[in-house]
């Protein structure tokens, strides 16, 4: 029986989407044998990748807002599932919106582009930036050491608890990091039935917003600025992308948007992020 050994990261929301992999895989596998196996590797994608190319795994379940824009040659995106929530969360008591916090507010956030932005839409607030697990930042939340917590709110989902989630943040109020909410299997170019496994999971308008979420991310990457970028794919196949910069003082943010044919969503993407250059240009 052919082996197919899925790849993932550390952390509970990782283990639940690779748990949701492996379920459709092996239902939809049968004569198949598909295994997981889980790699100590904190936030970032490279443990998984390396991991890939040297053959220890098959498939790379990795969320793709953590993905390397540019993989390593060799490997690729084979499909990307069903999209999860992709706009960020506010977890606050007595608070519905970032405007509702009182001045002065201990916002905590996950990374120094996400405090970026927080900065961008409320310059009072004192923001801190958590590297370790979503559930410590969880514990100074409950016993009242912080005042916010603005995540992404995929692993609340993944992990049955939108019932934590105070409000969900227009992409317009905090624009979500490129590919925040989906979910990517990465396998080698060479590895023909990991990647027919994988493709069996892809959904098409998730894999057309994350094209273009990423091409934009891809063009910005020398701008020194932080990336913020959202689109949306409608049933006729018509693509919407907004894409933002910030600062890293968070002082300011610049946005932009684009529609088009979906089929051409890194086009989009490349040709947003000109724009957003341009206004960077000027603003200099």
């Amino acid at each position: 029986m052919p082996r197919i050994v899925l790849g993932n990261r550390t952390g509970a929301p990782a283990l639940a989407q690779a748990r949701a992999v492996l379920a459709e895989l092996s239902e939809g596998w049968p004569d198949v044998s598909i295994s997981q196996r889980t790699l100590q590797s904190r936030g970032g994608a490279d443990e998984l990748l390396h991991a890939l190319q040297g053959g220890r795994i098959h498939i790379a379940v990795q969320s793709l807002d953590t993905l390397p824009l540019t993989l390593p040659d060799g490997l690729s995106v084979a499909a990307v599932t069903k999209r999860l929530e992709p706009r960020s969360a506010l977890l606050a008591r007595g608070a519905k919106s970032l405007g509702d916090l009182p001045k002065g507010a201990e916002v905590g956030v996950p990374t120094l582009r996400d405090r970026a932005f927080v900065l961008a839409a409320r310059r009072d607030l004192k923001v801190r930036v958590f590297t370790g697990e979503l559930e410590d930042a969880l514990a100074l939340l409950s016993a009242q050491e912080l005042g916010a917590l603005v995540w992404p709110s995929a692993p609340f989902i993944q992990l049955g608890q939108r019932e934590r989630v105070t409000t969900l943040l227009e992409p317009q109020q905090l624009p979500p990091a490129p590919g925040q909410g989906a979910l990517a299997l990465v396998v080698r170019d060479d590895d023909d039935l990991a990647s027919d496994l994988a493709y069996t999971l892809q959904h098409r308008p998730s894999f057309d917003r994350a094209c273009a979420e990423r091409a934009f991310a891809r063009q910005m990457s020398s701008s020194a600025h932080h990336i913020g970028a959202f689109a949306s794919v409608t049933a006729d196949g018509e693509l919407h992308l907004l894409g933002a910069a910030a600062r890293d003082e968070g002082d300011w943010m610049i946005q932009a948007e684009v529609t088009g044919d979906a089929a051409e969503a890194e086009e989009l993407g490349r040709e947003l992020a000109q724009d957003v250059l341009e206004q960077l240009k000027a603003r200099a």
